[in-house]
């Protein structure tokens, strides 16, 4: 066990800005001069029911500027006392409004004269209203897809997405997304903080994993953010996606339950579940999931072997795995409000995992002495749990919106590798060389302690500004124990210099961001502070510090028209499992290997971004230095590629994606979305480390998502994809297509739902990996099962639309996702 860390005190010093940091605090500070001329009357009141003299609260309070415009300057809630305040309101004429469901609106003109810095407007008694609210029926829905200055929001409740897509299914249909077996990609870029309610999801393989056991009827929408600003941390360099499930608007209970069925060479199927009840003090959810899931990987392979840059021999590989995963989840949240402005949380998450497989592999190596056959029966156990535990703090400081939020976490995570291989090896002429036995055990324990202080101050509808403070200590223990079977006895192997390692890591953050609105012009500064102290065991030590800035504006040119431009700088620390020199055999001849010398890169990226009506177009380039990238290096005397990660020269990242939404006719919506991406790599040569090697490419990608409404409940989706392929270090990814369709049935009074669905119905969503650098030029493709029929039933009990003041908190996202959790 580790040891529990001893208490930390964390400073923070101001270091010397650098010239481009200068521009920024100097912009900052002309905006807070701004800000404070600003007038400062501030209005309050209280809203009353009339007959019975109780307070009204919750009631919708509306002060709008009078005028041909009526525009609205504030809106606030009362509070559970009936009270209002409306701050910094400048000196003029306005009408006022106060709304409540059941209630006569009550309106009335109000002066604020200069210099008056209070004005009580006293008592509003809104009268009972006789309504018949049973005869309403609302038409109008969100569309599919909205295009903001700095997101895309993808609007999944109640569409024909939702319904029979897991989570990973629908983000795999966003815009300029690109997702296969676990690798994601947003317009281009690898390093992409995923949000599940503000909390981390993993990246790689595992993110299938997670995502898989969230139905998509449970999710409300998702948010694609390509220029993330200083509030999140510093190493999304590839922007940030947040996924968020539904919320309730009326108090009371709800409950719903799931079950889906996948069909395809392999069978599937999972249960889900969820229980959300909500008063005006306590509000509990908890939802949980299991699944199972079969399928296999099927692959052929070829290599070229050489001795320097002259071939010597060549390699045909056959892999033939069965799988069988089984994943589940749980998550609880328990929220107290001892007043309308507190809340007081604890959170719990519990994620447990497990793959296993078996399977033969073979190889057919030629060499000029002749054919050696190798074949292996090899059997894979991965298990992994994840637990993490966040108590917090929220307090709302007034009516517009600021609060102070403090939370702590700490997390827990646990995985197993272990691997056995019984090989034969046959030489030239069939002749039994020799039969061995080997066996491969990897566990890993992380600890992670994270504290943080987040504070927003809004002065007005046009200026907000947040800060905070954060500190992390992650923790690990690893080891690896190699064994070969010897004499009938098991004999440890000497694969790596460490038999057991371990490391701490320390990183110390604050940061600010201002938003400041100046008529149609919106400006964003901010500035994130990182320092970082890391201790590796066996290794070597480092500490550094960094400053992270990011600014952008918006300008409103029209109502139809806005352009946006932005800069970030951003930081990728390696994943924590990359810092673990160990080493996993994929067969005789792959390997992969950690790297305790990772350092991290850095990203600068620049964004200019056009919205028009629903139309956009979005331009981005991005340049990375220390680029952390896959690689291979080739162990010559044994014949075997080694899988690692390295920090490469420079990447260079050029994107433009254009996005479309066309509804031809009333019952015919579509969302189309084009990507065009050019990308540039410069590295070492892989024989000779003096001479530059620099790799290039230009990709497109393009989706079509088309929905249908039948009508009487009926509803259809077709959605298409193409890729024309890309590149991952030195490996080149062929293009790949895919298309699904669809069709659901709501019954019950839209209580029920079934949907059956086709996915990747050309089966071509397995594109081929080569590379041609000498000495690693090899080519695979790799079969899983991706084809498949998917049957899908929901049912919500209780109310359906029930309101719910939960809170989310996200202060240990960035060591959930180096973690892959």
């Amino acid at each position: 066990m580790t040891a529990s860390p001893r208490p930390r005190k964390l400073s923070i010093a101001l270091l010397p800005a650098a010239p481009a940091y200068r521009v920024v605090a100097l912009l900052l500070v002309w905006l807070l001069a701004t800000t404070g001329a600003l007038a400062q009357t501030t209005l309050t009141g209280r809203a009353l029911d009339q007959q019975k003299q109780e307070a009204l609260p919750f009631a919708n309070v509306v002060l709008k500027a009078t005028g041909p415009e009526t525009k609205v300057v504030q809106a606030v809630l009362t509070d559970e006392n009936g009270r209002f305040t409306l701050p910094a309101v400048k000196p003029g004429s306005y009408e006022l409004q106060v709304l409540q469901l059941g209630y006569t609106p009550h309106t009335q003109v109000v002066q604020v004269a200069a210099a008056t810095p209070a004005l009580d407007l006293g008592t509003m008694a809104l009268p009972a209203a006789a309504q018949r609210l049973d005869e309403v029926v609302v038409m109008a829905r969100k569309p599919l897809l909205e295009q903001k200055p700095d997101r895309v929001v993808m609007n999944v409740d109640n569409s024909l997405l939702a319904a029979g897509n897991s989570a990973y299914d629908i983000l795999a249909m966003a815009p300029a997304v690109q997702l296969v077996d676990g690798r994601l990609t947003f317009r281009g870029k690898g390093n992409v903080l995923i949000l599940l309610n503000g909390k981390r999801l993993p990246r790689g393989t595992s993110l299938e994993t997670v995502l898989a056991s969230l139905p998509g009827d449970q999710i409300e929408r998702i948010e694609l953010i390509s220029n993330p600003s200083a509030k999140y941390d510093a190493d999304a360099t590839g922007g940030v996606i947040e996924i968020y499930t539904k919320r309730s608007k009326e108090l009371g209970w709800t409950a719903n339950v799931g079950a889906n069925f996948r069909q395809g060479q392999r069978t599937g199927a999972g249960l889900t579940g969820g229980l959300r009840v909500s008063s005006p003090k306590l509000d509990f959810a908890a939802s949980g999931s299991f699944s199972r899931r079969e399928g296999f990987e099927r692959g052929t392979g070829s290599r070229t072997l050489y001795e320097g840059r002259q071939p010597a021999a060549t390699l045909g590989q056959v892999r033939n795995l069965n799988k069988v995963s089984r994943d589940g989840s749980f998550n609880s949240s328990l929220n107290y409000h001892p007043s309308a402005r507190t809340t007081v949380g604890f959170d719990v998450d519990w994620l447990p995992g497990s793959l296993a497989g078996a399977g033969i592999a073979r190889a057919d190596l030629a060499q000029a002495a002749g054919l050696t056959t190798s074949n292996i029966q090899e059997e894979v156990m991965l298990k992994q749990a994840f637990t993490n535990y966040t108590l917090f703090y929220k307090h709302t400081l007034d009516s517009l919106g600021s609060n102070l939020l403090l939370s702590g976490n700490y997390a827990t995570y646990r995985s197993e590798q272990q691997q056995s291989f019984d090989q034969e090896i046959a030489g030239p002429g069939n002749a039994l060389s020799r039969a061995s036995s080997f066996r491969n055990f990897i566990p890993a324990t992380y600890h992670i302690f994270t504290g943080s202080a987040d504070y927003a101050k809004t002065w007005n509808p046009t200026t907000r500004l947040e800060s905070g403070l954060k500190y992390t200590d992650t923790r690990n223990q690893s080891r690896q124990l190699a064994e070969s079977l010897r004499d009938g006895a098991w004999q440890p192997e000497a694969l790596t210099p460490f038999s057991q390692v371990g490391y701490q890591e320390q990183v110390a953050a604050g940061y600010f961001n201002l938003n400041h609105t100046i008529g149609r012009l919106s400006l964003q500064g901010g500035l994130r502070t990182e320092h970082t102290r890391y201790t590796v065991v066996s290794g070597i030590d480092s500490s550094y510090f960094n400053l992270f800035p990011n600014v952008r504006a918006d300008y409103k040119a029209s109502n139809n028209y806005t352009a946006s431009l932005g800069y970030a700088r951003n930081i990728q620390r390696p994943a924590y499992e990359s810092l673990i020199p160990f080493e996993r055999f994929l067969d005789t001849y792959t390997t992969m290997r950690g790297n305790a010398s990772l350092r991290p890169e850095y990203a600068h990226s620049f964004s200019w971004n056009n919205l028009y009506q629903s139309y956009s177009l979005q331009l981005n380039y991005t340049q990375t230095t220390g680029a952390i990238s896959s690689v291979y290096l080739y162990d010559a005397p044994n014949l075997r590629f080694v899988n690692t990660t390295q920090n490469l020269r420079q990447r260079h990242l050029a994107t433009a994606t254009l996005t479309a939404p066309l509804t031809p006719t009333k019952w015919w919506s579509m969302n189309n979305s084009a990507s065009v991406i050019y990308q540039q790599l410069r590295f070492p040569d892989p024989l000779d480390a003096a001479t530059p090697y620099t790799k290039s490419q230009t990709n497109f990608t393009a989706s079509s998502d088309n929905t249908f409404t039948i009508g009487k409940g009926w509803s259809t989706r077709v959605y298409g994809l193409y890729n024309s392929g890309s590149f991952d270090g030195l490996f080149d990814i062929g293009p790949y297509s895919y298309v699904s369709v669809g069709v659901k049935k709501s019954f019950w009074e839209k209580r029920a739902s079934l949907n059956l669905t086709v996915v990747d119905l050309f089966y071509q969503l397995n594109p081929r990996v080569s590379s041609s650098v000498v000495p690693f030029v090899s080519s695979q493709q790799m079969r899983n099962d991706t084809r498949q029929v998917r049957l899908s039933f929901t049912y919500n009990f209780g109310k359906t639309d029930l309101k719910s003041k939960r809170l989310e908190n996200n202060s240990n996202a960035a060591e959930r996702g180096r973690l892959g959790m």
